[in-house]
């Protein structure tokens, strides 16, 4: 039987200024409660941060964690017969069957284009980095950079980063099948850092000095360059869910849009205001 389509709808709590005391989103909890909480590999760092503050804040709190890629973790959520939420920088389309019915933006992601620290390339325009990803381009010589093949990473099919990726920079074009695929954010640097002809793509989140990120267009992947809208490659982060939540669970997401909850998102990201 095909069950019936849901339509998505973006939901934002009230965000408070700093001198505006938090209340309750709901009236607080008494006793041990399991907050349900998945989290793309992009935004796990996200969630770690998050968990560890709020369980301080409310020891008798504790979250049961499921991380994966994009569509593993939805597919989580939507197998769940008990309120459970997702953090992701990407939404699935409105037109599948079964998309969830709300989804709360808790902050801003950047899309960061990676190389090796010794590559002497600094910056890709959009349309270098399309060719590249399309297979057109196959060495560093046709960038600017020096005598060495491509070798071109991407997320595995299912990935929320990389279904971002490809809607911010390939639209409808395909990555080229000479790809070599990441299972991961966390494998994907690590890919990067080992091969000095290499290129890849991972959140903002992810960003150490294993890696340099490049310029994008003249510009450069940070939480500024986000939170200004000029970098070209960003998403909004979101939490993600099939019911309205209610308690613990409203209480933990009007936090995290907060003040502390954004000033925590805004370590790695870019938080939605300042």
């Amino acid at each position: 039987m095909r069950r019936t389509k849901r339509t998505l709808a973006i939901v934002a709590f009230t965000l408070v200024s700093c001198s505006t005391p938090i209340l309750p989103a709901s009236t607080p909890t008494s006793g041990p409660v399991k907050l349900r909480v998945y989290a793309t590999t992009a935004t796990l760092p996200l969630l770690n941060d998050l968990m560890a503050r709020y369980a301080d804040l409310h020891p008798t709190i504790t979250f049961e964690i499921f991380s994966g890629n994009f569509d593993t973790t939805f597919e989580h959520l939507m197998a769940n017969d008990e309120p459970s939420y997702l953090i992701t920088n990407h939404l699935p389309d409105e037109a599948v069957t079964d998309a969830p019915t709300l989804a709360w933006p808790i902050g801003q992601d950047g899309i960061a284009v990676i190389v090796h620290p010794d590559n002497p390339v600094s910056e890709l325009t959009t349309d270098q980095l399309r060719s590249i990803y399309l297979g057109h381009l196959t060495n560093w010589l046709d960038v600017g950079g020096d005598d060495d093949d491509l070798t071109i990473l991407s997320r595995e099919d299912g990935s929320g980063t990389r279904a971002e990726f490809e809607r911010l920079v390939m639209g409808e074009r395909l990555t080229t099948l000479a790809a070599q695929m990441a299972p991961s954010s966390e494998a994907l640097v690590t890919m990067v850092a080992n091969d000095p002809g290499s290129i890849g793509y991972v959140s903002i989140s992810y960003l150490d000095d294993s890696v340099k990120a490049l310029a994008v267009d003249g510009i450069l992947p940070t939480p500024g360059s986000v939170y200004e809208n000029h970098y070209p490659l960003r998403a909004t982060l979101f939490i993600i869910g099939l019911v309205e939540p209610e308690a613990a669970e409203r209480d933990f997401i009007s936090w995290v849009q907060g003040v502390e909850g954004q000033q925590i998102v805004g370590e790695r990201y870019a938080p939605l205001l300042r």
